[in-house]
C-alpha cells in the first residue's frame, strides 16, 4: 500500500498548536505521525488523500493564526507499523527517566521507565516542554502527595508522578482521544493510583492537591492560573510549561496576581518551565 509522507516544520509551535494540527490531520484521513523537535511527519494512504480537504484544513488553521507549510512525497509500499516503529526512538531524561513505546527493547529499562503508546496525544518525551516538566518534577519529593496533571495528553507526567511515589494522581484532558490514550497508558504502566478524567479545570469541584502540573499553552496558563491556585494547598507546588521565552512575563504576572512565589526557571531551546509555591 502506497503512502504519502508530509513533512511540516513546527519548531516554533507550542504543544497546543501541535495537538490541533494532529487532530485536524487525523480528521481528514492521516493515520500515522512521527514528531521530532523540528518537524512533524504525517502519513496518509495515497488513495485516501484529498488536496481539497488539505487546503481547507490549511485555511482553517490560518484563521487560528497557525501558518502551515509542508512538503510531501510518495513512499514505497511498506509495512507502515514497522516503519513507524523505526522512527520512534526512546527518550532518556536526566539519566533518570526513560520513555519508550511498547515495541522497544526492554533490556535497557531504567528504574523509572514509562511506556507510552503515543497515538494522537501530546507527550512522548520528545518535545522540550515534556522533558522540562519531568526535569523539574524530579527536584520535588512527591511521595505521599496528591498530584493534578492538567491537559494530561498521553498521561506521561501523571504516570511519572505515580512512579515518584505520589499517593493519588488525577489527569484531566478535554480531548476524547487524549483521554482514551491516557487510560491505556495508565493501565499499561500499572499506575493504579492515577485517575483520568475527561473535562477541563471546571471538572475539579472542591478537590485540592499538593502539586499541580500544567504543560499547556501560555493563553490557557494565564487564563486558568486562578483555578490552579485555588486547587493548591498552602505551600503547594505549581509546575508549568508550554511557554516560549518571549511569553514568560505573561505567565509570571498571572502567577504573582494569584499570590504565588516564583521558585525556579529552566530553559531549553527557547522553551521554559516555571515552578511556583503557594
Amino acid at each position: 500500500m502506497a503512502y504519502l509522507e508530509f513533512e511540516i516544520p513546527t519548531r516554533s509551535w507550542n504543544s497546543s498548536e501541535r495537538e490541533i494540527l494532529l487532530a485536524k490531520m487525523f480528521q481528514i484521513g492521516f493515520e500515522g505521525f512521527v514528531e521530532s523537535e523540528e518537524i512533524i511527519q504525517a502519513y496518509i494512504v495515497q488513495e485516501q488523500y484529498s488536496g481539497d480537504d488539505l487546503n481547507q484544513m490549511v485555511d482553517e488553521l490560518l484563521s487560528l493564526g497557525m501558518k502551515v507549510q509542508y512538503r510531501f512525497h510518495e513512499t514505497e509500499d511498506q509495512n507502515w507499523n514497522e516503519e513507524w516503529k523505526k522512527k520512534f526512538n526512546p527518550v532518556i531524561i536526566g539519566d533518570l527517566v526513560l520513555i519508550r513505546a511498547p515495541f522497544h527493547d526492554a533490556s535497557r529499562d531504567l528504574p523509572c521507565t514509562i511506556i507510552i503508546e503515543p497515538k494522537m496525544s501530546f507527550g512522548t518525551g520528545h518535545h522540550y516542554t515534556t522533558r522540562l516538566m519531568i526535569i523539574e518534577m524530579m527536584k520535588h519529593d512527591m511521595r505521599g502527595s496528591r498530584v493534578l496533571d492538567m491537559g494530561c495528553g498521553t498521561g506521561v507526567l501523571g504516570i511519572c508522578a505515580c512512579m515518584q511515589g505520589a499517593e493519588r494522581v488525577l489527569g484531566v484532558d478535554h480531548d476524547q482521544w487524549a483521554y482514551e490514550n491516557a487510560l491505556e497508558n495508565v493501565d499499561r504502566n500499572g499506575a493504579t493510583m492515577m485517575e483520568v478524567r475527561l473535562g477541563d479545570v471546571n471538572s475539579l469541584g472542591s478537590e485540592v492537591f499538593d502539586i499541580v502540573l500544567a504543560n499547556i499553552t501560555r493563553k490557557t496558563l494565564v487564563q486558568d492560573m486562578p483555578e490552579y491556585t485555588s486547587h493548591l494547598v498552602d505551600r503547594g507546588i505549581l509546575i508549568v510549561s508550554g511557554i516560549l521565552a518571549e511569553d514568560v512575563q505573561y505567565v509570571l504576572n498571572a502567577a504573582y496576581q494569584c499570590g504565588l512565589s516564583h521558585l525556579n526557571t529552566i530553559e531549553e531551546s527557547n522553551w521554559l518551565s516555571l515552578s511556583f509555591v503557594k
